[in-house]
């Protein structure tokens, strides 16, 4: 599989998953079968899923029947090939968009365990591998919150990039943006929850969001967990990681994907791309100015949440609640 470069299904979902996973692999050790165990969400074998006595089949690898496997690539956490529970039957307002609940099958590939930060991006513009992100203008109000330039911002996500900046720095890496497919099961495992630590709605304990009720009189103030802004990676972790281990798959800054959005589609299959073409690329995970509830233009928290994620033109930048991170399959 390889991307462009720049060169109600519900328990019976799980049963379907669980059926498919005893053909993936050896089993794991009892010990690490024991559904009443308590999940730390480090994405270590055998920890649990963080849904004690739920019956699923998590326990830290993302099912506990798929066979672990590690990474060779430096700051990035493999995830394992096989099935897992793809999309929703409806969680947001923009439930139409999201993929049906559906059992996908994805080869393994490895994805950073958090996301791309500035100080990253930077010395890939310093080696000229990459254009800087769009500064603050004052006189521009779509840059406003756009951080390039400010000091001590290198251990923050970068934002303020186009979806070819993105590509291009992965691609200087060796490595493509993730597929939505790719992105969702990495940030859900293979049990179908709604969040990267279960299914618990999301708080400020999970995540970086807004933390603010409707009707404030101020709502910017309690964006990124009243600090006005994305935290630094892992400010949430271990609690809020995925069953894999990755960081801030929920809120923090959305992120890109290689896939076009397109209506959500049923049987996408083995290593599903999304459409051929599209006027937009597709944005996952909310950011820190949303809630679940309220989407204040930064998406909505759950993982099968599809937005808008600008298209795929030189300029058209992405906002400051937008970043990504790369994936490798090899």
């Amino acid at each position: 599989m390889r991307h462009q470069s720049l060169g109600a299904m519900g328990a019976g979902g799980a049963w379907l998953v669980a059926l498919a996973l005893t053909s993936c692999g050896p089993n794991v050790p009892k010990g690490s079968q024991d559904t009443n165990v308590q999940g730390d969400g480090d994405g270590e074998p055998g920890d649990g899923d963080g849904d004690p006595g739920d019956g699923d089949l998590g326990d830290g690898d993302g099912d506990g029947h798929e066979p672990p496997c590690e990474s060779m690539h430096e700051g990035m956490v493999c995830i394992p090939a096989g099935p897992f529970i793809m999309g929703s039957n409806g969680l947001g307002l923009l439930k139409e968009r999201e993929i049906p609940e559906q059992v996908v099958y994805l080869s393994q590939f490895h994805i950073d365990r958090h996301e791309v930060t500035f100080g990253e991006y930077r010395l890939c513009v310093e080696a000229g591998n990459c254009s800087p992100p769009v500064a603050e203008d004052p006189n521009d109000i779509r840059t406003s919150g756009c951080r390039w330039g400010t000091e001590g911002i290198d251990a923050y996500p970068v934002a303020c990039v186009d979806w070819l900046q993105a590509l291009e720095y992965c691609n200087a890496r060796g490595a493509e943006l993730p597929t939505e497919a790719q992105w969702e099961k990495a940030g859900r495992g293979t049990d179908g929850r709604h969040y990267a630590w279960g299914n618990e709605g999301p708080t400020c304990f999970y995540a970086s969001m807004a933390n603010e009720t409707i009707g404030d009189q101020d709502p910017y103030e309690g964006w990124g967990c009243d600090t006005g802004m994305p935290q630094r990676p892992g400010s949430h972790s271990p609690q809020g990681d995925s069953p894999y281990g990755v960081q801030d798959m929920v809120g923090n800054v959305s992120e890109v994907v290689a896939d076009w959005l397109g209506p959500g589609q049923l049987n996408l299959g083995t290593d599903p791309s999304g459409p051929e073409s599209g006027p937009f690329k597709v944005r996952k995970g909310g950011s820190y100015i949303a809630t679940q509830l309220y989407d204040s233009n930064g998406g909505y928290l759950h993982l099968a949440w599809r937005g808008q994620g600008g298209g795929p033109h030189p300029g058209a930048h992405l906002g400051a609640s937008t970043g990504f991170r790369c994936a490798m399959f090899e």
